[in-house]
């Protein structure tokens, strides 16, 4: 794509002409519809999942090649980049209001969970490394080799 040439603007308005193409379409669907008119054989023979698959189909049929081109784009590539590079900075500054929020409404953090977590994991160590010991020491020798009786 990089040696093609790429105007926004041309696909801008080719999206929205696709869409109000779909949206023509949607209606002529819509007025078909046996609830807005009157007459029972019309009901009979409507079907509402056939008329938003074809809604559907005419939607993707319009934009897809639009929406393809316009992803593919070096600008777009390097928009999302940046997107994604101010998002997880977006999220330290959301984070940490949240961690405030609780505070004040003394709820325990994230922080605060973790903190407990592993003090409950070092107790655990802990109790584990005394019952092994205590098992060393109430743990019998082994037997030493038969004697021979005189």
């Amino acid at each position: 794509m990089s040696s093609e040439s790429f105007d926004y603007s041309e696909q801008y308005k080719k999206l929205y002409e696709a869409w109000e193409k779909t949206m023509s379409e949607a209606m002529d669907v819509w007025k078909k519809n046996p609830l807005v008119k009157t007459g029972v054989e019309e009901a009979e023979d409507y079907d509402p999942m056939e008329q938003y698959k074809k809604f559907y189909d005419a939607w993707e049929k319009s934009s897809s090649e639009i929406l393809e081109k316009w992803v593919n784009s070096p600008l777009f590539a390097a928009n999302i980049g940046k997107a994604v590079e101010h998002s997880s900075g977006l999220k330290k500054h959301f984070d940490e209001a949240v961690e405030k929020v609780l505070k004040n409404m003394r709820f325990p953090t994230k922080t605060d969970i973790e903190r407990v977590l592993s003090s409950i994991n070092n107790l655990e160590e802990k109790i584990n490394d005394l019952t092994d010991k205590l098992d060393d020491v109430s743990t019998p020798p082994p037997a030493a080799s038969t004697r021979k009786k005189k």
